[in-house]
């Protein structure tokens, strides 16, 4: 029996200890509800459970982002739900205005509603917004630049693949022009009377009517015709104001005596005409229509140049040029004056370079629905709005205006339908992918459970076996200790 070294009291306590360790760790995990607590308790399992959380955590978020995805695609597709209305609204009213037993004021109450709608219409497109985000006004679409400020951009099929796209104007779209020969001379006070007929719309001049009254009833018809009338000092344009798109090359000023009459159309393109008649020879002679130099419309031409596939084709309509292929490849701009690029207007030498249109696949919407980088969804909304639907310059003021404008607004309605129905797409896969991305949440958290949770009822047989152990050890720890004391009684002895 030794008295320096009690070794069974120091075996008694190094298991006691091991014994306690466990024991404090088997509490801890049934505290916690974790098996995985510290890397110490499962090094592999913690690494795998650290990047299984972030997998889930990215997935529950590309869930949430997929459904705001639904919020704005819903937010969208009730404005143009709205614009759908007003489009079968203006058609309604375009049929209405078509009848002829209207009477001019009566057209003109209707294109007055006509103009209203544009306007919300206009409205819809420039406000309509979700998180301050504006939705309907192109910013969401393939962004496009010219490298010529005369040729804007309308509009862009999906099918159009981000690149350069070359084009030569050929020609520019004209509006149609009529100029009285002679010059006004009215005399004031007149006896003069007659009935004026500008494209079909009559405007009856009566004796004692002024000059500037004159002027003022053909200025009203001439609005309603989608007609410009003014004055000009020559019966020629001006070769430097060429450019200008509401006098076509001609100075616009004062009606008076001496000056010559010009009527030009609002709008672009060979359908574009005016014909002025009169059924009094000496009312022709005062206003100077006695004869009218007339020249119709054209419409723009261009040559594509690079970009275009070979089988793409080029129509034009006014001023609007559209290229199409048969991949549903559709790309619509709007010719302006000046885009021919004249160098010098006085020589009218024509600079030959060719209109650059830059597409980039900058504007789309990207939805992140993934948890990874690049799983994301494309959303493009595009530009709604007058000009893109085609109805900016629809006038039901005349008959012929009204029949035009009916297979015009179902044009617009068509296209405003299909956009819908590319909003109803998205949002069916948006709903796909937010089931998906939720069943795929789930199995991974489950997963997620079999590593890093413990099992309660494991745990607690193990810390019950623990706990005896701790308190059999205790116990003999104690009997360890008073083995030394026994030597005592041998030394009394």
């Amino acid at each position: 029996m030794r008295i320096n070294h009690n070794i069974s009291a120091l075996k008694s306590n190094n298991q006691l200890v091991r014994t306690n360790n466990a024991l404090d760790k088997s509490l801890e995990k049934l505290s916690s509800g974790f098996r995985i607590n510290r890397a110490a308790d499962d090094a592999a399992g913690m690494a795998i459970s650290q990047k299984m959380k972030t997998q889930i955590a990215g997935l529950d978020q590309a869930s949430r982002n997929a459904s705001d995805g639904i919020s704005i695609i819903q937010t969208a597709e009730g404005a143009l739900t709205e614009v759908n209305s007003m489009l079968q609204r203006m058609r309604e009213l375009a049929v209405q205005a078509a009848n002829g037993t209207n009477t001019v004021g009566d057209r003109k109450s209707i294109q007055n509603e006509i103009d209203e709608l544009k306007e919300e219409i206009q409205r819809i497109s420039d406000t309509t917004e979700f998180n301050t985000k504006k939705i309907l006004d192109g910013s969401i679409d393939n962004m496009s630049y010219s490298d010529n400020t005369s040729v804007e951009l309308v509009s862009l099929s999906d099918a159009v693949q981000s690149g350069s796209y070359g084009i030569k104007i050929d020609s520019e779209a004209t509006k149609a022009v009529a100029v009285g020969t002679g010059p006004i001379n009215y005399p004031n006070p007149s006896n003069l009377a007659g009935k004026i007929n500008i494209n079909g719309n009559e405007i009856e001049i009566k004796a004692g009517d002024t000059l500037e009254d004159v002027y003022a009833k053909i200025r009203e018809t001439c609005d309603n015709a989608n007609i410009k009338v003014f004055a000009s000092n020559t019966t020629t344009p001006n070769q430097s104001l060429k450019d200008a798109p509401d006098t076509a090359g001609y100075t616009d000023v004062n009606v008076a005596n001496s000056k010559y009459l010009v009527f030009v159309s609002e709008k672009y393109g060979s359908d574009q005409s005016i014909e002025i008649t009169c059924d009094s020879d000496a009312l022709k002679n005062a206003l100077g229509i006695a004869s009218v130099t007339s020249n119709k419309g054209t419409d723009a031409k261009a040559t594509l140049v690079s970009g275009f596939n070979t089988t793409a084709t080029v129509s034009a309509d006014g001023d609007q040029i559209k290229i199409t292929d048969s991949s549903d490849f559709e790309m619509v701009i709007k010719a302006g004056p000046g885009s021919k690029r004249v160098d010098d207007p006085a020589t009218t030498a024509i600079d030959e370079s060719i209109t650059n249109i830059t597409v980039l696949d900058a504007g789309p919407m990207e939805l992140q629905i993934g948890a990874n980088e690049h799983q994301t969804m494309d959303v493009r909304i595009p530009k709604v709005d007058p000009v893109t639907l085609g109805i900016d310059n629809v006038n039901l003021c005349t008959e012929e205006g009204a029949q035009a404008a009916i297979t015009t607004f179902d044009n617009a309605n068509n296209k405003v339908t299909a956009i819908r129905a590319k909003l109803g797409a998205y949002q069916n896969r948006l709903e796909h992918s937010i089931s998906n991305l939720d069943t795929t949440s789930e199995n991974m958290t489950e997963a997620l459970s079999r590593i890093e949770d413990v099992d309660m009822a494991k745990e607690m047989a193990n810390y019950t076996q623990k706990n005896v152990l701790s308190q059999a050890g205790t116990s003999m720890l104690a009997q360890a200790n008073q083995r030394p004391q026994q030597i005592l009684s041998l030394l009394q002895g």
